[in-house]
């Protein structure tokens, strides 16, 4: 999937029917608005990063093997280290609005990117991989994907 696609996919995806919310983590809104905030980081700066060491040695590790895979599996309640908390009362069209902007600013990015708080440095490249891989990862908590 690419960055267009993912864009096509949170346009086009439906709330969630009654149950289907995780039972720990984030609300389907929560998820988007986390996953905006991760794209919206790659531009800025994470507010925490791992140590450098982590940054050098395995987080690169990480990062190799869920490009390989194509597929991503983290902790989908773990919130972004240092960044403010996520409103539990979040639209899901804000939340939805905000993964959009935070696309389209990645995607007109002109310049360099912000190292990864775990893999450290990326290319342009690894870092629309790893945010649709991100995405994915959290919608599939939600049954948005198979």
């Amino acid at each position: 999937m690419t960055l267009g696609e993912l864009d096509t996919l949170v346009r086009d995806l439906a709330p969630p029917a009654a149950g289907a919310a995780p039972t720990r983590g984030f609300t389907l809104p929560q998820a988007l608005a986390h996953c905006a905030q991760s794209i919206e980081y790659s531009l800025t700066g994470y507010p925490a990063l791992r140590s450098r060491l982590f940054r050098a040695t395995i987080g690169p590790v990480v990062k190799r093997r869920f490009m390989r895979a194509g597929r991503m599996s983290h902790d989908r309640a773990a919130p972004v280290p240092g960044a403010p908390a996520l409103s539990g009362d979040l639209a899901l069209e804000d939340a939805r609005a905000r993964l959009h902007a935070a696309i389209a600013a990645f995607r007109s990015h002109p310049g360099t990117f912000a190292p990864h708080l775990a893999y450290g440095a990326c290319s342009r490249e690894d870092y629309a991989v790893l945010h649709v891989l991100h995405v994915e990862d959290h919608l599939r908590e939600f049954s948005a994907l198979a």
